[in-house]
């Protein structure tokens, strides 16, 4: 009896009940001070209340018309002769939020600038079209223009070339604004066709140029061998 229970009270379902309770109240009382060391959550968050916000989206604000954000890249990148598709790509995407298929829309965009006049497409670089910076962004006309007018007009004078005044280019403007969108967007491809002439013409003399300085450095050494020859007949003679 070290229990205080007899061999026939063990017999008994009574005593098997009541010491599977005492077990349970022994096991209750060791676990219990591992449940009360459990530290509470006090204000707790939600998962489904945090957000995860994305780098650096604070900065960037949604992207808008294309066409404005394409002609204002060129405008302030500023490149002499032009910006290329992947400087104007940049610059929008360093400042704007862009879509998945931002590169797609932003060729198809710059095809339709350029076949609607706008933009001047020459050797991949991308230049706002004269009608397209005064009438679109109300700005003055680009500084190319008066350097075109400016630059050269000798030459131009010599081989037939018009060249136009400031005045001149103020009033071809100035009927330009006063066009229909139709009238406009013929002048502006009938220019970029011009441009494009002037730029081939320039080109084609620029080789012309090359090649008759190869002549001429030609005909230097020709003579130089020639001088040499006769002065080492007349040294024999």
């Amino acid at each position: 009896m070290a229990n205080g229970w007899g061999s026939r009270q063990r017999g008994r379902p009574g005593y098997k009940i009541a010491q599977q309770t005492a077990k349970l109240e022994d096991i209750t009382r060791d676990l219990s001070p591992v449940v009360t060391n459990v530290p509470e959550l006090v204000d707790a968050e939600p998962l489904s209340v945090i957000s995860v916000k994305e780098p650096n989206s604070s900065s960037k604000t949604p992207i808008s018309r294309l066409d404005d954000l394409i002609l204002e890249a060129i405008a302030k990148l500023k490149e002499p002769r032009g910006s290329n598709r992947a400087a104007i790509s940049l610059y929008i995407e360093e400042r704007y939020l862009t879509p998945p298929n931002f590169e797609r829309l932003l060729a198809a965009n710059l095809k339709l600038l350029t076949e609607k006049g706008r933009l001047i497409k020459v050797k991949h670089q991308y230049r706002i079209a004269p009608t397209s910076a005064t009438i679109d962004l109300g700005i003055d006309p680009p500084p190319l223009l008066l350097e075109v007018v400016q630059k050269d007009s000798s030459n131009g004078e010599k081989k037939g070339t018009k060249v136009l005044t400031k005045a001149q280019i103020d009033a071809e403007l100035e009927r330009l604004r006063s066009m229909t969108a139709a009238e406009a967007a013929a002048a502006a491809a009938q220019a970029v066709a011009e441009a494009e002439a002037a730029i081939a013409e320039a080109e084609v003399a620029a080789r012309e140029a090359e090649e008759a300085e190869a002549e001429a450095e030609a005909a230097q050494c020709f003579a130089e061998a020639a001088l040499k020859a006769l002065k080492c007949r007349t040294v024999l003679v």
